[in-house]
């Protein structure tokens, strides 16, 4: 089994030399957002977050998990980023959480080589909830889990541990 561990912090509690260079997971709450994300998306946080300037509501707050380090090569980091942001993709969708901005289902090419070797991937999400509004302070008790198996046709199936969202009156 192939594990990535992602822990999400908030956004406005990270300093911007925190986030310099890194490779990492976000989710953008923008500030019409009410019940669900604006955005999720991988990459090099801060240079992604410029490209995203103009596109948003302000006040603009949200969750992000770091995965580069120095001990992770950039590569392994930018597929595990592009895996989870698919997969935080289809549990929100799933959850009736779906962000108002992406367009695309996200990239599981890098799944590819990690069935082949190891079978199963599991996402150990701990921190804060992404798919929260940040305002709610939603920290995550222990960890929540995404599974994927590969299925014999060449598709995914996906477990996870989020319930449907509460509808607000």
């Amino acid at each position: 089994m192939h594990v990535i561990n992602v822990d999400f912090k908030r956004l406005s509690d990270l300093a911007v030399p925190d986030l310099l260079g890194e490779l990492g997971v976000y989710v953008l709450w923008d500030g019409l957002a009410k019940a669900r994300p604006t955005y999720i998306g991988e990459g090099n946080i801060l240079r992604r977050l410029v490209d995203h300037d103009d596109r948003f509501a302000r006040p603009l707050d949200g969750f992000v998990s770091i995965l580069s380090s120095p001990y992770v090569p950039w590569q392994r980091a930018k597929a595990a980023g592009t895996i989870v942001e698919a997969m935080l993709l289809r549990v929100a969708k799933h959850t009736d959480r779906a962000p108002s901005v992406n367009v695309a289902p996200g990239q599981l090419r890098a799944l590819d080589n990690i069935f082949r070797q190891h079978g199963t991937v599991r996402i150990n999400v701990s921190g804060m909830d992404p798919l929260r509004p940040p305002e709610e302070s939603p920290r995550i008790k222990g960890t929540k889990r995404i599974v994927l198996h590969e299925l014999s046709n060449g598709g995914i199936e996906v477990d996870h541990e989020w319930g449907k969202r509460r509808v607000r009156h």
